[in-house]
């Protein structure tokens, strides 16, 4: 094992646009330890397990993140940071959804408008729709509401065939936009806990020579820190003026 090395496996929506890259060159920089950082899926902590990382980054509330702690194979989680959904919003934005005060206006315009919503299926973001629908009280349904049976990628390129509304990460949304299949939809990204996901970080429990464990709640320690949190927030990217990603090191026990 390197001690001088910190192995960094994380969901992909840490990754966006580059902000986690400046946040660990500073780090690098001031404790002179190097961060090797690697993506992973669904098998995030299975391939955690299998010691290919010192601190892990994911979704709190993931059921493998719960079991990867309560096998002992891994300290407390300590939130850093949210990472958003977004609202795309069809040419012109025929509602009006950007200047609604926050998602749950954003989705009564919509529905008093009638305007063609298409349904996407992942779990987070029907979360935020069926919460969306009742905090507007529940409105009929209707024609505009539409659910294809779609998930993904799949439902944002049937909301842009119909011009329609629909909900998806704001990560994978930017990806989407960098490939030839981009779709004419734009992200609307709003400051609101609803659209927000809670990133954590674990730091691996291994036997001696198999993790680096100071290592990794050295950097664990820099990312909930006050002026690191501060620069998190104040990461802008594109056309986009507002945060995309909100610290969460407060939820802490600081």
């Amino acid at each position: 094992m390197d001690r001088g090395t910190v192995r960094l496996l994380t969901v992909g929506a840490a990754l966006t646009d580059g902000m986690l890259a400046d946040v660990l060159a500073d780090f690098e920089a001031e404790s002179g330890y190097e961060v090797t950082v690697t993506m992973g899926g669904p098998d995030i902590f299975d391939r955690a397990r299998a010691s290919e990382a010192d601190l892990v980054m994911a979704h709190f509330g993931f059921t493998e993140l719960e079991d990867f702690v309560s096998d002992g194979l891994g300290h407390w989680p300590a939130t850093v940071m949210s990472n958003t959904v977004a609202f795309l919003a069809p040419p012109g934005d025929p509602v009006g959804i950007r200047n609604a005060a926050d998602p749950v206006e954003a989705f009564r315009l919509i529905a008093e408008g009638q305007h063609p919503f298409i349904v996407n299926n992942l779990g987070e973001t029907l979360y935020i729709t069926d919460t969306a629908w009742n905090a507007v009280g529940q409105p009929d349904k209707g024609d505009w509401f539409r659910d294809p049976g779609l998930s993904g990628p799949g439902a944002v390129r049937e909301a842009a065939r119909q011009g329609a509304y629909t909900i998806w990460g704001l990560h994978p949304f930017l990806m989407l936009q960098d490939t030839p299949q981009r779709v004419n939809l734009e992200a609307v990204v709003y400051n609101d806990s609803l659209t927000q996901r809670i990133l954590a970080t674990v730091v691996v429990r291994r036997p001696p020579g198999r993790a680096n464990q100071e290592g990794a709640l050295a950097l664990q320690e820099y990312l909930v820190r006050p002026d690191t949190q501060a620069a998190i927030r104040n990461f802008r990217t594109r056309d986009i003026d507002m945060p995309i990603f909100w610290p969460a090191g407060n939820q802490n026990d600081n």
